[in-house]
Order: C-alpha cells, then sequence, then structure tokens
C-alpha cells in the first residue's frame, strides 16, 4: 500500500472538486454516477468513467471502459488496464484535466509576475503565413533539427533540441518548453535556451493563459501607447507563444520573446508552430512508450503474486477428520493477497479453515500473504489455540508489515466430534450458516480488529453449535464489494438470496460465483474472489 496521499487536482473548469486519497484508500472511482468518489457532472462523462488505487505500494489508474476514454498525459488508456501513476501526472476526461499530486511533491515552477495592466486585447492571435522563398534557413534548420527531436529518448532532451533551434533559427534571444496548469499559476519550465534565462526575466502569464486556449498568441511593440507594457518595459520587444498538442487538454507551450531588431514576424510563427507540432509528436512517443513502461512493470510485479497466490492457496476440495469443504478462488483485475488454507489439528479431531484477505495488491501483499499463511501452519501445527494464533499473527504482522499494510482474517475450527464451530473473526466478517432446509442466517459474530493494526489484541472465540445439515460459508470482501455498470456493490442482502435454498457445499460456491458474475456483467473483479463452504462429513458425505 502506497505510505503517500495522493491528490486529484480538478484543472480546466472540469466540474469536480480536489480529492485526497490516503494510504489506505481501496478503492477511488470517478464517474458521473451520485455514487462514485469523485463524481464529474456532465452526460458525456461515464457513470464508472477510470478507477484509482494501489498496486504495489504504487498509485495506479485505469480506464473503467468508458465511453470516451480516459487519458494519461495525452496518451489514451487501454480499458481495464492500471499505469502506475507519477507525481504530475495529467489524467484527462473529455476536455478536461486532472493533475495527480503524490505526497507534498510540487514541480519546479518559475516565478511568475502577473502583467501590470497588460490588457487581453493586447494579445492578437495570430494566422499560419505560406511559406515564404526567404525562409529557406529556417527550412533546412527544421528539417535537420526533426531528426533529433523526435529520436530524443526523454523530453528534456527533444525541448532541449526545440529550444536551441528556435533560437538559432528565428533570431530570438530566449526560447522555452513550459508545462503549466490553465491559469499559468504553476509553471514548469521542460528545457531553455539560453540556461536560467527564466530566472533573469519572468514570463509573461497574460500571454500563456492566451495560447493554453490552443491558438499561437504574440505580444507586440505595436501596443506602446498602451497604458501599461511592463513586459516591454522590461526590455522585451515582442513575445510568442505557441502552444504543443498533447491531447485533448493544451498543457504544454513553445514560448519565444526578446526579438533582435526587427524580425519578421510571420516567419517566426511559422517555424515556432513547426518546432512545436515536431515537439508534440516526439512528446506522445515517449509518453506512449512510458506507459507501455509502466504496464510491463505491473505486469511483471502482478505475476510474481499471482504465482506466489496460487502456490498458496489451498486445496479446492476436500474432506479430513469428519469435515468436507469446497472452495473456489479467482484472481481480480489485478492480484491482491487473498488467504485460503486448512489444517488439520495436531490431535487428529477437527479441522481448521483459514479465510482472509491483506490489504493492497501486487507482489508486497502476495509476500505477506504467504509470510501469514506459513505463520498460521506453524502456529496451529504447535498446538496453539485459534486465539491465540491469531493474536500471535497479528503481533507478527504488525512487527514486519510496511506502515498502512493489514489483513482480515477469519478461522473457524470444526469439530466433528462434538458438532461445534470456534470462530475468530480479525475484522472480517464475511460469514453465513446455511442450513440443511437452505435457509441461512448471519453468524453474528463478536470480531476484533483486522491483523497487523493492534499489537496485543486480544480477540474473542465465538463457540457455535453445528445442528443438522447446517454448513459455514466464507468468502473474500472481493463478493459483496464488487461493482456493477451502475456502480452499485453486490452487498450482503445479494449474498444472503442467493444462498437461500441451497442444500450442499458444491452448491453453495456455485450459487454465489452465479451471482457475482450476473452482477458483475463481463466487468473484470476489481479484487480477488474466493468463496468456502465447509460442512461436517457426516451432514454431507458427497460435500
Amino acid at each position: 500500500m502506497s505510505e503517500l496521499p495522493c491528490t486529484i487536482v480538478p484543472l480546466g473548469g472540469c466540474p469536480a472538486s480536489p480529492v485526497v486519497l490516503q494510504s489506505g484508500t481501496k478503492s477511488f472511482v470517478a464517474g458521473r454516477s451520485t455514487g462514485a468518489n469523485l463524481r464529474i457532472d456532465h452526460p458525456s462523462v461515464s457513470r464508472q468513467h477510470f478507477a484509482i488505487g494501489v498496486i504495489n505500494g504504487k498509485w495506479t489508474v485505469s480506464d473503467l471502459g468508458s465511453r470516451h476514454g480516459t487519458m494519461l498525459n495525452g496518451t489514451k488508456l487501454e480499458p481495464r488496464h492500471p499505469v502506475a501513476l507519477r507525481n504530475g501526472d495529467r489524467i484527462g476526461v473529455i476536455h478536461w484535466s486532472l493533475r495527480v499530486d503524490v505526497g507534498d511533491q510540487m514541480p519546479e515552477s518559475t516565478t511568475m509576475v502577473q502583467d501590470a495592466g497588460v490588457e487581453p486585447s493586447s494579445v492578437q492571435v495570430m494566422e499560419s503565413a505560406p511559406a515564404r522563398s526567404d525562409s529557406q534557413r529556417m527550412l533546412e534548420l527544421l528539417i535537420s533539427a526533426s531528426v533529433s527531436i523526435y529520436s530524443g529518448d526523454a523530453e528534456a532532451i527533444c525541448a532541449e533540441q526545440v529550444v536551441r533551434s528556435c533560437v538559432d533559427g528565428t533570431q530570438c534571444e530566449r526560447a522555452l518548453v513550459i508545462r503549466c496548469d490553465p491559469q499559468a499559476q504553476h509553471v514548469t519550465v521542460v528545457s531553455e535556451w539560453p540556461k536560467d534565462s527564466s530566472k533573469i526575466r519572468p514570463l509573461s502569464r497574460t500571454l500563456i493563459r492566451a495560447a493554453l486556449e490552443g491558438r499561437p498568441v504574440c505580444l507586440r511593440d505595436d501596443f506602446s501607447n498602451s497604458p501599461s507594457q511592463s513586459m516591454i518595459g522590461s526590455g522585451v520587444n515582442e513575445a510568442v507563444c505557441v502552444p504543443i498538442p498533447s491531447g485533448s487538454v493544451v498543457d504544454t507551450c513553445l514560448y519565444l520573446d526578446e526579438f533582435v531588431g526587427k524580425v519578421d514576424f510571420d516567419q517566426v510563427l511559422s517555424f515556432a508552430q513547426a518546432m512545436g507540432r515536431w515537439c508534440g509528436v516526439a512528446f506522445a512517443r515517449l509518453r506512449q512508450r512510458d506507459m507501455e513502461e509502466r504496464q510491463r512493470d505491473l505486469l511483471e510485479e502482478l505475476n510474481s503474486a499471482r504465482q506466489v497466490q496460487e502456490r498458496m492457496m489451498g486445496a479446492q476440495a476436500g474432506c479430513k477428520n469428519g469435515v468436507v469443504w469446497k472452495m473456489l478462488s479467482l484472481p481480480g483485475e489485478v492480484v491482491a493477497g487473498d488467504i485460503f488454507a486448512t489444517h488439520v489439528s495436531p490431535d487428529g479431531v477437527g479441522l481448521t479453515l483459514c479465510l482472509g484477505d491483506v490489504s493492497g495488491k501486487g507482489l508486497g501483499p502476495g509476500l505477506l500473504m504467504a509470510a501469514m499463511t506459513a505463520h498460521l501452519d506453524a502456529s496451529l501445527s504447535a498446538g496453539v489455540t485459534p486465539v491465540k494464533a491469531v493474536r500471535d499473527l497479528s503481533d507478527f504482522v504488525c512487527a514486519r508489515a510496511v506502515s498502512g499494510q493489514f489483513a482480515t482474517l477469519v478461522m473457524a475450527n470444526m469439530d466433528a466430534a462434538l458438532r461445534r464451530a470456534r470462530i475468530v473473526d480479525a475484522g472480517h466478517a464475511y460469514l453465513r450458516i446455511v442450513d440443511h432446509s437452505g435457509a441461512v442466517r448471519s453468524g453474528q459474530l463478536s470480531g476484533g480488529v483486522p491483523i497487523g493494526v493492534v499489537e496485543g489484541f486480544d480477540y474473542e472465540l465465538n463457540d457455535i453449535p453445528l445442528t443438522q445439515g447446517d454448513r459455514l460459508v466464507i468468502f473474500s470482501d472481493g463478493v459483496e464489494e464488487q461493482r456493477n455498470a451502475e456502480g452499485e456493490m453486490l452487498g450482503s442482502a445479494r449474498v444472503t438470496a442467493a444462498l437461500a435454498g441451497s442444500r450442499s457445499c458444491s452448491e453453495d460456491v456455485e450459487r454465489l460465483m452465479n451471482c457475482l458474475q450476473q452482477h458483475a456483467n463481463g466487468i473484470k473483479y476489481a479484487d480477488d474472489v474466493t468463496i468456502a463452504s465447509a460442512a461436517l462429513e457426516a451432514d454431507y458425505p458427497n460435500g
């Protein structure tokens, strides 16, 4: 689980409010639905548009099969394929953008000064001029520079080639590639030439804001009789700002100013626009490659986690010491850390079943799940009571897990001779009892805090008599908490209804799985799904 909070900041008039996700956040859905964690109230936004979660300690974003798609830094996400997020990333929804701030990090920004009295009317929208015969030098420079720009292996390298070429080709004294928010309050310099020139003279926020509307703009000394010319007064005769295409929202620009002498302004604009387009193409290529690398890293980690989980998960069916069981476990969209294990008591009397869920997703939770399974097996093999076994396990996790990592667990010791179930619940509570007629009731357990939350916690033992034909049905939270296309969770009531009328362990698992599949209706499971049903062999000799 990520130890750093993540803040989602809507930009550019996006009809939503900033949301801070703490390290314990399990799932976060953005969309039009009233049940969404971040609601974007617009008919073009899907009810469940995108989700943010934590995989292997990293914040991730995934499109939820939305109608118009979700962009990350101008690149469209493949539906239901999570990608790791980094500080400063931009999530695009329709024509809006949302900034991702991880922890308290902020991008390095230039210090902006408000243009004192420069009216928006001083900013001209410029049209591209046709190429002229005397622009041959610029054309040759553009052709030679385009190869270096496109072949760069980092945005800063591509941007540096752009700004150097702009200074060489336009006779500008300064060129910068900048990235900023819609109001130009925070401006990050991707590259500038000459170096550190942004520390000597400020940039025009008025000009940048105008360019962020998507059109090339300029400030000229033609407006010398304007009531205030703060930028002109600082030694800047003319300035140009060209948007660099990067998806549905403009957040990157090419900025040129401080012209020497009289320069053909139309030629400057044509050259700057061409360089801006090449820069946008290069950035799009790098962002696509970056997204693929992030996905590949996640998949490698998740495949490792899935292998750990498969090796540690208990048998799907069996009969030991007078107890029969049936279990089914399916990985979610990304592997979490579901636990299922059975253990025969050292005295040969009864069988103990454990089912739980480790917080988070990925390799870290998978390894913790494996360590917890091994610890439980060692404790129960030594004849430790269920209550002490769970308490010792919680202390073990408290001492070793990373901050904020925990697990829920239910342990049920079934005694065929005494016809009793001794159950310890550690924040899990997903349990039903189904009798021989198919009637369903809640276990009504006295529970405790999750594993790894409080050291030395004293868990309670629930002693439940098993009448003729009773079955214990336990399952992971991925069952009740699975959402459908409308954003509704499966919930407790639907689980109870699905089990009503069931007559065997196998039928319990099958009914609950069918109910989950119908509710999800093709949507990948957001979390691992584990369902188990157990009964006394004398009541159900065939399971």
